[in-house]
């Protein structure tokens, strides 16, 4: 059919317009070396003009069809280069505007950073006071509270300490947003700030009647930040417990990464929980600050606190020291955070054997 044949380009065209010509004039040439072959009585004068006459016909159309090609094909590409200066023009525009805006918002992310860590400063001044005082009042320093007085002044005492603590993750950010966490270097034993870390969390743990449970293996010592890897684990069990169920378990393990599977000799540490898990596309987002993924009903005040913020500060002073954090997880099934922080000086040893504790 006319309507599915190609449609063919000027150039093309001309080139099959110079192909036929070339194939009249053979034809031709062809026809008269016959008839003189053949001996045959010449063509008269007349019939000669007449042929000549017919051969310029085709001669004439077929040089129109030519240029016409050729005025056509000129056409094209004088728009063709129109649409091109056109479209440089275009992207040159669209790249100017798009540096302006990248100028535009870095200045709004500096302004945004100034705000955020001024006015963190600002409330952690007076909050150290209203936390302070409030401590000494549960702890009877300026006597006994009346009986009525005991609920409230608790109530008032956890959340000062929960915006405490929020404020605290608040200059965190800020401090690693502009790289100003100066680590204190020094040999950290990673199984000892766990089983610390265990032990302050675990109230927090039985209060919902979750299961801890440590598997700890003796392992080379870290030069890292002690304060900094104690604050990394409190994030990862944290947000544990906070998004395991009741009655829920949850593992969190200290071994040496295997040294077929990461060369150079890591330390790692794995936290695992059987709670509400997480989809492929919330483990792409899981560390992005201010982030909730998990659903708002799994949010509860009396576990730990969070803006969003712990997994993105763990993530930031795990780099800090070298090391790198993955997740896994499935939906209503479980999910594991693992972390590996590099040896100092790696030296081979046998592997020992783990040990167990289970809290009860």
């Amino acid at each position: 059919m006319a309507e599915n044949a190609k449609v063919k380009s000027p150039e093309e065209r001309i080139a099959e317009l110079e192909v036929e010509l070339a194939a009249a004039q053979r034809t031709v040439d062809v026809l008269i070396a016959r008839l003189e072959r053949a001996g045959t009585t010449p063509p008269t004068q007349a019939e000669l003009f007449d042929a000549a006459v017919r051969l310029g016909h085709v001669l004439e159309e077929r040089t129109r069809e030519a240029e016409a090609a050729r005025a056509e094909f000129r056409a094209l590409r004088a728009n063709l280069d129109q649409i091109v200066r056109q479209r440089t023009r275009a992207l040159a525009e669209s790249e100017a505007q798009l540096r302006a805006k990248n100028v535009d918002l870095e200045k709004q992310w500096r302004i945004k950073q100034d705000f955020v860590s001024i006015a963190a400063h600002e409330l952690r001044t007076p909050l150290t006071s209203i936390v302070g005082y409030l401590d000494l009042f549960s702890e009877g320093r300026f006597g006994e509270l009346p009986a009525l007085m005991e609920r409230p002044m608790q109530s008032v005492r956890r959340n000062a300490h929960r915006l405490f603590r929020l404020v605290d993750d608040m200059l965190a950010v800020s401090r690693i947003d502009q790289g100003r966490v100066v680590l204190r270097h020094g040999p950290v034993d990673l199984g000892e700030v766990v089983r610390d870390v265990v032990t302050e969390l675990l109230p927090l743990a039985r209060a919902r009647n979750q299961t801890v449970e440590t598997h700890i293996e003796p392992v080379e010592t870290i030069d890292g930040d002690h304060d900094k890897l104690h604050q990394i684990t409190v994030n990862l069990l944290s947000n544990a417990i906070r998004y395991t169920p009741e009655s829920g378990e949850i593992t969190i393990a200290v071994d040496e990464a295997p040294r077929d599977r990461y060369a150079g000799g890591w330390a790692r540490l794995r936290v695992r929980d059987n709670g509400i898990g997480m989809t492929e596309e919330e483990r792409a987002r899981i560390f992005d600050p201010f982030l909730h993924p998990r659903p708002v009903k799994h949010h509860t005040s009396a576990g730990p606190d969070s803006a969003g913020l712990g997994l993105y500060i763990a993530r930031g002073l795990i780099e800090l020291h070298g090391g790198l954090i993955t997740v896994d997880s499935q939906p209503d099934v479980f999910t594991e955070f693992t972390v590996l922080l590099p040896f100092k000086q790696p030296s081979p040893r046998a592997t020992p054997e783990p040990t167990s504790v289970r809290s009860p």
